[in-house]
């Protein structure tokens, strides 16, 4: 059963609210003899669809209740109708002013009374579908996007376990060389030499902290963090270079870096990874799908500006701006590298930021500069 509108009728006649409650009687009513019951009233009751109201009134006239009420925000849509015997064009342009939607004069004709009633009443109804169609749908993406988002984290993750595996790969087989070498130096019979034995102990050892320093690299850059501070962004590179450097080496992609970067950024350092991150995983993975001869990343970085290009050929069947969109494509036209851009797109600019893409003559170039984010 569908709720009846309510209308808010405002005269400091009661004789006049009597007949009005008798025309509109199909709705739900409320009712105020002044300028300020109808303003406590219409800031208590959030279900008001209209107000009917007067404009000559003792102490809050009609046009002091429609402005207070325009000024406030979740007030502001209710429709306004004045009422009054004065009807001249200066009190009719005042009332539109002051934010009316309608000016009905007194003596009122009954049927012109209820079809105005009746048509901004529908108008009413219609917004406020509007409104509740919006917020499902505002509601709709943001769980689309909190999807996509999770689902980056988890590409992300698996990128990350990927570099650790590669970084571990050659201190293993170190570790495997030396447990071997003291397990044979052990078994001869030959006296074993306490300063040799030693040295390999001091070589595991420094092999075994570096891969803790590499877990600890790892668990930063994914520890999610909302503090911002001061930090260099050549430092922040290095350390993702530090974690995704084996990888690289593996795939024989070289990386450069050039940094005439004096200043500091303030910021948050652990998005700013995130997005680094991206960046170079999509340039390996282009290098490496198109074979690319020789293939290069260039880190070129200043202060507050930073840009990683490639030697991959550039982006190719997509706008600079599209390959930001990922949200905004069909499923079956997003790929991880498009969702990771996206998401990259958010974290520049939940900090200040601007991220573009561009063409260079050997490859594609991103470069995000930081506009707010100066100490």
């Amino acid at each position: 059963m569908q709720q009846k509108q309510t209308i808010l009728l405002v005269d400091d006649v009661e004789y006049n609210i009597d007949i009005l409650v008798e025309l509109l009687s199909e709705y739900h009513l409320l009712k105020a003899t002044g300028g300020k019951e109808a303003i406590e009233i219409a800031m208590r009751e959030d279900a008001i669809d209209l107000i009917l109201l007067d404009i000559m009134m003792p102490e809050v006239n009609g046009l002091e209740v429609c402005r207070f009420l325009k000024q406030e925000p979740k007030k502001l849509h209710i429709p306004i109708i004045f009422l009054s015997a004065n009807n001249s064009q200066e009190d009719i342009k005042r009332g539109f002013e002051a934010g009316g939607v309608d000016y009905i004069a007194k003596p009122f004709y009954i049927d012109e009374l209820l079809s105005r009633v009746k048509t901004h009443l529908a108008l009413r109804a219609y917004e406020k579908n509007l409104e509740v169609r919006v917020q499902e749908e505002v509601q709709k993406n943001k769980i689309k996007e909190q999807m996509m988002y999770q689902q980056s984290k988890q590409a992300a993750l698996g990128e990350l376990l990927m570099h650790i595996a590669h970084q571990w790969k050659q201190p293993l087989a170190s570790l495997s060389s030396i447990n071997n070498l003291s397990k044979t130096k052990l078994e001869s019979p030959d006296v074993c030499d306490k300063d040799e034995f030693l040295k390999f102990l001091i070589k595991a050892g420094d092999i075994i902290e570096f891969m803790g320093e590499t877990i600890d690299t790892f668990q930063n850059f994914y520890r999610p963090s909302s503090n911002k501070k001061s930090f260099s962004l050549t430092d922040a590179v290095i350390e993702i270079l530090t974690i995704v450097e084996g990888t690289f080496y593996f795939d024989d992609i070289k990386i450069y870096i050039i940094s005439h970067e004096n200043e500091n950024v303030f910021g948050n350092p652990n998005e700013f990874s995130q997005v680094i991150f991206t960046l170079l995983n999509n340039a390996r993975e282009i290098l490496k799908l198109r074979n690319t001869i020789n293939p290069e990343i260039h880190i070129a970085i200043e202060n507050q500006k930073i840009s990683v290009s490639d030697n991959g050929g550039g982006i190719q069947g997509k706008s600079f701006e599209e390959i930001f969109l990922s949200c905004q494509l069909p499923a079956h036209l997003r790929d991880d590298a498009s969702v990771g851009l996206y998401f990259a797109k958010i974290l520049v600019e939940k900090n200040g930021g601007v991220i573009t893409a561009s063409n260079s003559k050997d490859g594609a170039v991103f470069t995000i500069e930081f506009l707010t984010w100066m100490e």
